[in-house]
């Protein structure tokens, strides 16, 4: 908790407003207080979602699998993700050919909160990057171009500097 104040988070029993809860993975402590407190907080600044918005999330995790091709985890944020859109993650543009939940359950569509894995992606995404559920795919993919376009010269340009030192 002090190393906290140094970054200006004070805990509730020190006067402030952090709400501070003692968790220990290993010895299994603290994770329903944990949850009971998460959801407290939800309930009392009343955070909520829309899901009739367009898609935006974070990307979790991804990976290539051998058998399924690109698969990303994503975890919605706000609107709701259906099979068949078209979604612009980072340098990627693709369709959702197929979602899963945590079960591994194939699902048509998934709202605010609801973590899926999907597959259809060209390209495996970076992790946490955000992705956006897009009407027009042709304007997406001209978007990943500029992308692709900017990260290469941004690349070029790191690696084309010289100083005197290295001239010398």
């Amino acid at each position: 908790k002090q190393e906290l104040m140094n970054y200006g988070v004070v805990p509730e029993e020190w006067g402030g407003d952090a709400i501070c809860v003692p968790v220990s993975a290993k010895k299994r402590i603290g994770i329903d207080n944990l949850l009971e407190t998460v959801t407290l907080v939800a309930d009392v600044l009343e955070l909520k979602a829309d899901p009739n918005r367009q898609a935006k999330g974070t990307i979790i995790e991804a990976k290539l699998d051998k058998g399924k091709g690109p698969i990303a985890t994503l975890l919605v944020q706000r609107g709701t993700v259906n099979v068949g859109d078209t979604v612009v993650a980072g340098n990627v543009v693709g369709h959702i050919r197929a979602m899963t939940d945590s079960r591994g359950r194939r699902i048509k569509k998934a709202g605010p909160s609801i973590p899926v894995e999907i597959t259809g992606l060209p390209e495996v995404p970076e992790s946490g990057d955000i992705f956006y559920v897009v009407e027009d795919e042709k304007l997406a993919k001209q978007l990943v171009e500029k992308r692709k376009l900017k990260k290469r010269e941004d690349a070029l340009k790191a690696s084309s500097r010289v100083t005197l030192d290295d001239l010398f």
